[in-house]
């Protein structure tokens, strides 16, 4: 005669079956987190910017400027600040529009190799071709390179102020079988670039 299993109470679970339960729970929480706010950081630096919106970069006053952005851009609001730029997305293309204070040998004459150095370091590999003279939709001169990598193309604009304290720059970065995509958007964010008028 085989003795009878015991038996365990109405609703009750055996010591594995609770531990695997437990495991699983435990799991979940552990998910949960540190997997939400990763997730909520990902979503949360990818704010819609309104077609039309204008974002002004600078300190406000004449110190300043402002660029008007077309439909589908993206704002990254973590890498964002209206006194220093900001860094957009559309796509492919990523733009940064950055506020440049000008001191000493950086101003005007000097302000190109400087923004060189500056490009280098922060885009290893991707190389700038000279500069040319290129006009804002309002009429300023400024100048525009060509940026050239491996697997990325751009552009890199700059524009001193009305002051000569301080300068924009425009740097639009895309993969290289976007490279009309990414030259349209340079061209687009060069038009439309103001600068505050200058007091007579």
């Amino acid at each position: 005669m085989v003795a009878d299993r015991p038996r365990l109470p109405p609703g009750g679970a055996s010591p594995r079956a609770r531990l695997r339960w437990l495991l699983i729970v435990v799991g979940l929480m552990a998910l949960l987190t540190a997997g939400w706010p990763l997730l909520n950081s990902v979503v949360a630096d990818k704010q819609q910017v309104a077609a039309g919106a204008s974002l002004r970069v600078g300190p406000s006053g004449p110190d300043s400027a402002s660029v008007r952005v077309g439909p589908g851009w993206t704002m990254r609001p973590a890498e964002s600040d209206p006194r220093q730029g900001y860094l957009l997305r559309r796509g492919a293309v990523t733009v940064s529009i950055g506020y440049l204070t000008l001191t000493g040998t950086y101003r005007a004459a000097g302000i190109w190799s400087g923004l060189q150095r500056v490009f280098r370091v922060s885009n290893p590999g991707v190389r700038l071709a000279s500069p040319a003279a290129v006009i804002s939709g309002q009429g300023r001169a400024g100048l525009s390179a060509s940026a050239t990598g491996p697997r990325t193309v751009g552009n890199v604009t700059a524009f001193v102020g009305p002051s000569g304290t301080y300068a924009i720059q425009i740097v639009v970065l895309a993969p290289r079988n976007a490279k009309p995509v990414a030259a349209a958007a340079a061209l687009l964010l060069i038009r439309a670039l103001r600068f505050p008028a200058v007091p007579r």
